[in-house]
């Protein structure tokens, strides 16, 4: 149970908005999916289209992923730490100096939601 002390308030929230990027991204993928399928089969025609749409998905993804991991040779997901080298040549996680309660998951919440909104309405309409 020493990890339960490590829990401050700069992490309050960091969760929830997580979670909404998350629902964001899974919106915004579905939907550019749904417009690159449908612009690949006037070309190629569905079934085809699928397979090269997959293909080109699956290179960016992995391009993507390698230039994230190994950008600066460390890969923290806090913003709230740092890494440290110790004495002993291992580096640690140390909370930094953030100021408390800086995830503002209402506004957040409130701007994906917009995002959604005129993107369902210009474009998009995977929900609506």
């Amino acid at each position: 149970m020493a990890g339960i002390g490590f829990i401050s308030n700069q992490t309050a929230g960091k969760g929830a908005i997580a979670a909404l990027t998350g629902i964001l991204g899974l919106y915004m993928t579905a939907a550019m999916w749904v417009e690159f399928n449908e612009a690949l089969g006037t070309f190629f025609g569905p079934s085809l289209g699928v397979i090269i749409g997959t293909t080109v998905f699956l290179i960016y993804q992995d391009r993507k992923n390698v230039q994230e991991f190994t950008a600066g040779q460390n890969y923290s997901t806090s913003e709230s730490t740092t890494l440290v080298k110790g004495a002993d040549g291992r580096y640690t996680h140390v909370e930094t100096n953030i100021e408390k309660g800086r995830n503002p998951v209402l506004f957040v919440a409130m701007l994906y939601f917009a995002i959604i909104l005129f993107s369902e309405i210009s474009w998009s309409n995977l929900i609506f």
